[in-house]
């Protein structure tokens, strides 16, 4: 019989996993930004998930991060995280890149104060953090339970622009 499942969904769900670990309200170290939950969003496309993020509206609000997990590129290696473009590539390993990412409401104060500055900074700093820490345990997941081989990234920072920060990190998985 034919095994029908893609094992990149397994990855997604571990890397979701240790996303929403990193950033429990709940935990013995809640997020310095706070949060009322730890909801993980799944995106599949090119467009930044920011974009579809509504922050300072009723019903979405800034009194949580806004997480997500988006698949970034598929290929085949020979030496992860590097693609490999060869006219026998399908006989490669093959490889997913996953960008997991936390969102923040940023000050949208014409004159913001220094202490709004240098508390939005002190939130940044945590949530670089705390996807530093995804991203190992995402990798620890994907080659201890899932028995893949894993490398990450390097966390850059996005925003402010359009009243938002982000810090998003980047995790590879061969498989």
């Amino acid at each position: 019989m034919t095994d029908c499942t893609d094992p990149a969904s397994e990855i997604v769900s571990a890397v979701m996993e240790a996303l929403r670990a990193a950033f429990d309200p709940n935990s013995e170290c809640p997020p310095v930004g706070g949060g009322k939950d730890a909801v993980v969003r799944f995106f599949g496309g090119d467009g930044i998930p920011m974009a579809a993020w509504n922050a300072h509206t009723v019903g979405e609000g800034c009194d949580h991060p806004f997480l997500w997990v988006r698949v970034l590129r598929r290929y085949r290696t020979n030496n992860l995280p590097t693609p490999t473009i060869d006219t026998t590539a399908c006989g490669l390993s093959r490889a997913i890149a996953l960008e997991m990412g936390v969102g923040r409401c940023a000050t949208v104060e014409v004159d913001p104060t220094w202490q709004e500055y240098a508390a939005e900074a002190e939130i940044s700093l945590d949530d670089s953090w705390r996807i530093e820490q995804a991203l190992c345990y995402a990798g620890s997941l994907c080659r201890n339970k899932l028995g893949y081989a894993s490398a990450t990234d390097q966390i850059v920072p996005f925003g402010p622009e359009g009243g938002v920060t982000a810090q998003v990190g980047t995790i590879y998985v061969e498989f």
